[in-house]
């Protein structure tokens, strides 16, 4: 992997943590992950979303991967 792929996965990951870390501000202490004809069936921490955060990084690195 060369270093300019490094540097974009970087950035892709800093780009992604910013933008959940705003979000933050705006989301409720619990977000509803599924809903039924009750409503909510299970509901997840706001810091659940930190899992997404590097998935931009590990998509780049496998579409580059790929190519070779």
């Amino acid at each position: 992997m060369g270093k300019k792929q490094k540097m974009i996965m970087i950035i892709l990951t800093l780009v992604t943590l910013v933008g959940v870390l705003i979000a933050f501000f705006f989301l409720p202490d619990t977000i509803p992950l599924h809903f039924g004809a009750t409503g909510a069936g299970s509901v997840a921490s706001k810091y659940c979303l930190l899992i997404f955060v590097p998935v931009s990084a590990i998509l780049f690195w496998a579409i580059c991967r790929k190519m070779k």
